[in-house]
């Protein structure tokens, strides 16, 4: 959650879960609960642990190392990796980093009766039992609790990978206290007090959900164009190869100082697709999703199940779809069917983010996210296509109108007439191209003045935006050269990136500064 550690130490929050806390949840934990519990109490474990071994330990490890078979092996650190059973490519995974794995025997779980599609069907199940502290230094286990359930007969039980819960209740032999703190019925005062404010915390995930959907998604557009062009036989020309490049280490991409597609193609491919699944890269299609999904994690009241679940699925699937041994870089034939699968799963995403969510002021922040992260991207590859004259040629202009995402209109509204003012009237002047820098600037000029706060509250946030359109009309571009084209295209562009970027700096000024001393209400 963005601000929470900064929130936590200004002592704005507190946390259930304390900071530092998060290894407890490692599975490497379970094979040491029986010493520690003999230390710490004298006494061992009143129910036995799981047998675990932790590979960091090398004698655990040499003790489990030819027994894999029946065996789980799993990630020690929490959100780290993905249960396994191909022990031959473990074992040398192992082995170059065992502080990271962890063997666990397999639990054999009960089963519970689930009703689905096709009836009364048995699932692997456990259930979760809670225990509360009497203040006298006792702890007393409540009765019930709650029944886990995997999604599938072969699945394990795991809330994180689609596995649904059940209320576990004990029956009594006498009557229940019927007495309940909530309202019968709702009343007219009830449901005007359920519009509550969307707290700054909620509002600033919102925002970067947009941001982080729609800057994962250009990213998967650039790595797909940029492969299929490395890849393909093209007649794309030096400056096609320049813009490229330049585009692609701007957008994190690719590395700074890799050599360019000009000076080796070869060596640009491998690094792009090393950057690709580097979830340590702070501007990979691996962190960002990972990223998304952090976001998303904060916001499950307010997503859609069908939402999160995809959301949640998209990091796994990717990076199962990359996997490959330590030392190695996956292959174009691996990638670009991962990187298309990406590209549907996003849009579902952003198809139920524009059709399936409230239009409070919370869906408001996502989308002025979305906007300017939006503003930022086609601002950029605007920018780096123009600096080195790459819309000088057809295939220039196929490759940008594919980054925008309108060759079809192109094609149908000038049908081959590629020439550089055709290209401004529908990426830039284009109000009804929701790519096109006009169609971004209009819809940021509405939701701007929808978030909450006074008009005069929004009056500096939309005074560095133009007034209208995208600051720039047909008329001034009449009898113009290509190059005074390209360099007042060129002025715009590095113009409104860096407005889009203030914008983003400035909103978060505005709404999300949770270090206060208390919780703002957006």
């Amino acid at each position: 959650m963005p601000g929470l550690l900064q929130a936590a130490r200004a002592g704005t929050v507190v946390m259930a879960n304390a900071l530092g806390s998060a290894f407890l949840e490692s599975p490497a934990m379970q094979g040491f609960l029986p010493g520690i519990a003999q230390r710490l109490t004298g006494e061992a474990l009143s129910l036995p642990s799981l047998p675990t071994w932790w590979c960091g330990e090398e004698a655990a490890w040499s003790d489990v190392r030819e027994h894999l078979e029946g065996k789980v092996v799993r990630s020690t650190f929490p959100r780290g990796g993905r249960t396994s059973q191909v022990h031959e490519a473990l074992d040398a995974r192992i082995d170059h980093d065992p502080d990271a794995w962890t063997v666990q025997g397999r639990l054999r779980f009960s089963r519970a009766p689930i009703w689905g599609g096709s009836g009364v069907t048995p699932r692997p199940a456990m259930v979760r039992v809670y225990a509360i502290a009497d203040g006298g230094g006792r702890w007393h286990v409540l009765p019930g609790g709650m029944t886990r359930v995997a999604r599938r007969e072969d699945t394990s039980v795991s809330m994180q990978r689609g596995g649904t819960s059940l209320d576990t209740w004990v029956l009594t032999d006498g009557p229940v206290d019927t007495f309940s703190m909530l309202p019968q019925r709702l009343q007219v005062d009830d449901i005007v007090n359920r519009r509550r404010p969307v707290s700054s915390r909620t509002g600033e995930n919102l925002f970067w959900l947009g941001r982080y959907t729609e800057r994962t998604e250009q990213l998967v557009r650039l790595a797909r164009s940029t492969l299929l062009l490395i890849d393909a036989d093209s007649d794309a020309t030096e400056a096609v190869l320049r813009a490229v490049s330049t585009l692609a280490v701007r957008s994190g991409l690719a590395p700074h100082g890799v050599p360019t597609l000009l000076q080796s193609p070869h060596l640009f491919e491998r690094s792009v697709l090393k950057a690709l699944a580097d979830g340590k890269e702070g501007s990979s299609v691996a962190f960002n999703l990972a990223a998304l999904e952090r976001a998303s994690q904060a916001l499950r009241e307010r997503l859609s199940s069908e939402q999160w679940g995809l959301i949640r699925t998209m990091d796994e699937a990717f990076a199962l779809a990359l996997e490959v041994m330590p030392d190695e870089l996956p292959k174009l034939p691996q990638v670009l069917p991962a990187l298309d699968r990406l590209a549907l799963q996003l849009a579902a995403v952003t198809g139920a983010q524009t059709d399936r969510m409230t239009r409070d002021h919370g869906w408001r922040l996502l989308t002025v996210g979305r906007l300017l992260e939006r503003l930022v991207g086609v601002t950029t590859t605007f920018e780096c296509f123009l600096e080195v004259g790459a819309l000088g040629s057809a295939s220039g202009i196929d490759l940008l109108l594919d980054l925008f995402d309108s060759a079809i209109t192109f094609r149908a509204r000038y049908q081959r007439h590629e020439d550089l003012l055709a290209l401004t009237d529908l990426l830039v002047l284009d109000s009804s191209n929701p790519r096109a820098f006009a169609g971004v600037l209009r819809r940021l000029r509405t939701e701007l003045t929808k978030l909450p706060g006074s008009e005069a509250s929004h009056l500096p946030l939309l005074a560095r935006l133009p007034a209208a359109g995208a600051g720039l009309t047909l008329e001034q571009l009449r009898g113009a050269s290509d190059e005074h084209i390209g360099q007042t295209l060129l002025d715009l562009s590095r113009s409104l990136n860096a407005t889009a970027l203030k914008l983003a700096e400035e909103i978060g000024t505005l709404y999300f500064t949770l270090a206060r001393g208390t919780d703002q209400a957006v």
